[in-house]
């Protein structure tokens, strides 16, 4: 029976012994603010069937010693526990316990007392930001003592195939913002240079458009993003949201830097041109690492495969860089010295983290300084053999553009001497066409009325006449005119032809001939049947019933308004091919209007103006449009008139006229209310308001259009 019992007692204490056989942390000077994970036992629950709740209750567990004050662990997509106790002597402290590496999945640390859980904190990248327990990139718990207290832990940490870099540091608060402030005080120096890397070289990309400069942009990019990453800022900063982006960030910026770091080097040193094996050696990684980038985005086993491989190839990639450097200098190729320098610092650093992981050569924090600063000063070189770069393109592009020159003043010398014989030639021409347009306007000058002529039928009158061009599709007819009867008519109108210059000063020329020529027949004795007359007269003179016939359509013709002004009747006649003419008369004379109702538009501005007015349409058809000369005739409106009413007519020049602060029309509304607002002044001072505003309105403007504006007082 003793036996048993001894035996009972011997198993109950190597369990005790066991589970109890890892060194109580002291939180004095000797413990504080400095790893302390070799003071912790582990264990790997490869398959996740620990559940926490039930291991405290029975610990049961074969834990495995910790060596190093900072524990790695290889890559491993496992769940691992840590167990650890500590024990403040001293009086009550508030401290942050640091742990796991920021790119960590979960972080989840569980404090325990007498099998039950009293306390948990949360955190790691494969969670909301918002949800960690402390909202620091770092894995931090913030842990109060009691004087004397021992507190019991439970560690719990999982990763997604990377590496577990373990510290286990109890913080003072004080010391702890001390480290964190430098921390970050080094990431802002060490990001901000890569970023300035970035932007300077971006602008010389956009300079020299050589995608050497691209590549080695992103490449910078991507190691910006690496390290951003490693460091646990991208989850706070870019995907504090997404667990999926944050777990991916590490492997994308990985094989991003790796294969562009490739794509610049293989560029930089035209593999491409000088080694067809060295081509297909690094374009076979470059396949296998756009391989490792679809299986980082597949979740599981493939996404925890892809860690070491993607730490492989940029070993690989990177030694077999340096390789390719020194293949080519005994090929007698000529490679940067600052180039070379840059992937010689990388490898180091490379190997440092690497010894430093394997815990061959000091500790991970030890290692992952050594890679920032390596990758750091890489850079620096890198970007140095880039300015040289960019000075050999200079000099090269100095150099093709200095021979460019030279052949190019041969060529221009000769070409001057051709382009001068040239000039002078279309010089002579140019005067010749010039000749002749001058001669035209000299002809249409003579066929428009005279300044004395119109005066003498219309006395008190204004015509503003500005060609867009020497010559105009614009043209006034003046003349006075007997009917049978033996009544005497001021007949005046304003013609629009179509298009301008010399082919509107042709049209022009048809126009008043044949107005010239109604006024001469005895048939013709009202301004409907001449407006008919000059119709069929275009007709005729254009052959526009022939070209219909044949399938082709004229477009040759003239919008006008034509006025025969009676006087002692106080009567005036009018007919209108498109255009309309506008009558300002006082506001008492409306009553007499009232039987043209249907056939008028009055615009009235304001109570106070005594004027108003009104707008006459004729006939909708142009001159020289439509398909037949029998389907209508021109119309004669009968219209009252009064002393002192002032007769519009005008082109669409004038409201049609591009400008003013918006770069739109001058517009029909506009212009009408110009009318109305200078109607009772006298006829010289309208014309001159009307050429100040249309000046104005068209400011720098072209001048779009032939304009003419007439206007009769009677």
């Amino acid at each position: 029976m003793k036996l048993i019992n001894h035996i009972l007692l011997f198993g109950l204490f190597s369990i005790v012994f066991f589970n109890c056989a890892y060194t109580q942390i002291i939180l004095d000077e000797s413990f504080l603010n400095k790893s302390i994970a070799n003071k912790a036992l582990k264990y790997e629950d490869k398959d996740y069937v620990i559940n926490i709740e039930q291991l405290i209750i029975n610990d049961t567990l074969k834990y495995d010693s910790i060596h190093k004050p900072i524990e790695t662990i290889d890559f491993t997509s496992s769940r691992w526990i840590v167990k650890f106790n500590a024990r403040n002597p001293f009086s009550a402290k508030k401290l942050a316990l640091e742990t796991g590496r920021p790119i960590t999945d979960k972080v989840n640390l569980y404090e325990v007392k007498n099998k039950e859980i009293v306390n948990t904190w949360k955190s790691g990248d494969f969670m909301p930001f918002a949800d960690k327990t402390v909202k620091h990139r770092k894995n931090i718990f913030p842990i109060d003592f009691e004087k004397n207290e021992t507190k019991h832990f439970y560690l719990v940490l999982e990763s997604d195939g990377e590496m577990i870099n373990l510290p286990l540091t109890f913080w003072e608060q004080r010391s702890f913002y001390i480290d964190d402030y430098s921390n970050n005080l080094f990431h802002g120096f060490y990001f901000g240079v890569l970023a300035v890397v970035v932007i300077i070289f971006f602008f010389f990309y956009i300079i020299l458009k050589e995608i050497s400069f691209l590549y080695y942009i992103l490449y910078v990019a991507f190691q910006f993003m690496l390290q951003f990453s490693l460091e646990g800022f991208t989850h706070q900063f870019f995907f504090p949201n997404s667990v999926y982006l944050s777990s991916i960030s590490v492997l994308l910026s990985a094989a991003g830097a790796v294969i562009f770091v490739i794509l610049y080097a293989a560029n930089f040193l035209k593999i491409k041109q000088r080694s067809k094996k060295w081509n297909k050696y690094f374009n076979g990684i470059l396949l296998a690492l756009l391989l490792i980038v679809i299986m980082s985005l597949i979740p599981g086993p493939t996404h925890a495969f892809a860690y070491p491989l993607v730490n492989l190839l940029s070993l690989v990639g990177t030694v077999s860089i340096i390789i390719a450097i020194i293949s080519l200098n005994r090929k007698g190729y000529k490679v940067n010295k600052a180039f070379s320098l840059g992937f010689i610092i990388l490898i180091v650093g490379s190997t440092i983290f690497i010894l430093g992981n394997l815990g061959i050569f000091g500790d991970a924090m030890i290692s992952e300084l050594s890679l920032k600063i390596s990758s750091g000063l890489e850079i620096l070189a890198l970007s140095l053999s880039m300015a040289q770069r960019y000075k050999e393109l200079q000099e090269e592009k100095e150099n093709i553009q200095q021979e460019a020159l030279e052949t190019l003043e041969i060529q221009v010398e000769d070409r001057t001497k051709e382009l001068r014989q040239k000039r002078e030639e279309l010089e002579i021409q140019n005067k010749n066409m010039l000749d002749s347009i001058k001669y035209a306007e000299r002809i249409q000058n003579a066929i428009l009325p005279t300044e004395k002529h119109i005066k003498s039928v219309i006395p008190d009158s204004f015509i503003l006449y500005k060609p867009r061009d020497i010559v105009s599709g614009d043209f006034y007819f003046v003349e006075n005119v007997t009917s049978k009867s033996g009544e005497k008519f001021s007949l005046f109108g304003a013609i629009d032809c179509t298009g301008h210059g010399v082919p509107g000063a042709f049209m022009s020329f048809l126009g008043n001939n044949f107005l010239s020529q109604s006024i001469k027949i005895d048939e013709i004795n009202t301004t409907g049947q001449a407006l008919d007359f000059l119709n069929q007269g275009i007709f005729k003179s254009l052959k526009i019933k022939e070209y219909e016939e044949a399938g082709v359509t004229i477009r040759d013709g003239m919008d006008l308004t034509l006025c025969g002004l009676n006087r002692s009747k106080n009567k005036l006649y009018f007919s209108g091919a498109k255009n309309a003419i506008q009558i300002a008369t006082k506001k008492e004379n409306l009553k007499h209007w009232s039987s043209l109702e249907k056939n008028i538009k009055v615009l009235e501005t304001s109570p106070d103006n005594d004027f108003v007015l009104i707008e006459i349409k004729g006939n909708r058809e142009a001159i020289g449009y439509g398909d037949s000369l029998n389907n209508f005739n021109f119309k004669t409106i009968e219209l009252p008139i009064f002393t002192g009413d002032v007769i519009y007519q005008y082109s669409d020049g004038y409201p049609d006229q591009f400008g003013g602060p918006k770069n739109k029309k001058f517009g029909s509304k506009r212009f009408k209310k110009l009318l109305l607002s200078i109607c009772e002044k006298p006829m010289a001072e309208q014309r001159k308001i009307l050429r100040h505003e249309f000046r104005k309105w068209k400011g720098d403007l072209e001048k779009l259009d032939d304009v003419l504006v007439m206007g009769v007082r009677v």
